[in-house]
């Protein structure tokens, strides 16, 4: 069947595509809450981060790959199922999930698409998505490894006949460097930042290959006196917040490949590792992962898309749709 409406509740990012306009929104999934009220949502939240005044948190509905705020989901799939629900009778609803996706969370998902009008509801895996949205031909038996690499999450899943053959997943992603980027300044060089800060250095100075001799400014507070200050952030301390992330994501990969079936194994050397997600664009992890797992890396022009580009994909496809999507 065809479906009308894919959703994704991301760590980073909201998306929704259909299957008359494919990938047709895009935002922070980011949630202002005061109390249980919430005040805000998407970008106007996101401005908020790190300005707060007491008594208002920003917060996301998914964290470390698990939905942590159910109000802030029921509110994300109200605002973006609402307008379908006014046009069309029962509209059909993908939801986009992880390998960590528990059964409660669909159970939450499904029974609230339903209230707000939803017809029939099904999951399609996110790794999937991100295949289909890079190029690749997920219906061809030719088995291809594949490493999402996102802000809150990272899996490197084997694929092949459109399914997942073999998946690792790791409950964190990029956005855990700037936590540690925070602790490191603070700790390193006496400043406290706070998290746009942290990404803002994080973008200018991470790389996954060895250190450069630079370094950036940055503003903060500095923690001897308690006024504002500046200091010079060399790209050797952030290499220290980056090279977990990235071990991490090796070993990933050399575990799905190590337990891969032979003929999938063969298969690998010819197809290597597909990198999707936002953090794919860290500076050499193509390069590293190349060297340290022994798979030709490929990434498409734009791996922060791929799985927004898949969800339109699939359900703008009767075919991709039955062997991609599970009903609820």
């Amino acid at each position: 069947m065809l479906w009308d409406i894919a959703l994704e509740l991301g760590e980073n990012t909201v998306r929704l595509a259909t299957r008359e306009n494919g990938l047709a929104f895009t935002a922070p999934s980011a949630g202002a809450m005061q109390g249980d009220r919430l005040i805000a949502i998407g970008d106007d939240a996101l401005d908020m981060l790190g300005r707060t005044p007491r008594g208002i948190r920003v917060v996301r509905p998914v964290e470390n790959g698990l939905i942590g705020e159910p109000r802030l989901a029921a509110q994300w799939l109200k605002r973006l199922l609402e307008p379908f629900t006014l046009k069309v009778t029962r509209p059909s609803v993908v939801f986009v999930e992880n390998g960590l996706t528990r059964q409660s969370e669909r159970e939450l998902l499904v029974n609230t698409a339903i209230e707000l009008g939803a017809g029939e509801c099904g999951f399609l895996r996110s790794d999937i998505a991100a295949a289909a949205g890079a190029g690749m031909d997920i219906r061809r038996p030719e088995g291809f490894a594949l490493a999402d690499v996102g802000a809150g999450r990272m899996s490197v899943s084997l694929i092949s006949f459109g399914r997942v053959a073999r998946a690792r997943q790791i409950p964190y992603g990029m956005n855990r460097i700037d936590e540690d980027i925070v602790h490191l300044v603070r700790e390193k060089a006496g400043m406290a930042i706070g998290p746009r800060t942290a990404e803002e250095t994080k973008l200018v100075l991470a790389s996954a290959l060895p250190a450069r001799e630079v370094k950036s400014a940055v503003v903060g507070l500095d923690m001897k006196t308690g006024y504002p200050g500046e200091r010079e952030i060399s790209a050797s301390l952030v290499k220290e917040a980056v090279d977990p992330i990235v071990d991490a994501l090796v070993m990933a990969v050399r575990e799905v490949v190590q337990d891969a079936p032979d003929e999938l194994s063969a298969d690998l050397l010819r197809t290597g590792l597909i990198l999707t997600g936002g953090g794919a664009l860290l500076s050499g992890l193509d390069k590293v992962l190349a060297e340290r797992t022994g798979l030709a890396c490929h990434m498409p022009e734009t791996p922060g898309l791929c799985t927004g580009k898949g969800m339109a994909r699939i359900v703008q496809d009767a075919l991709l749709s039955e062997l991609a999507v599970r009903k609820a």
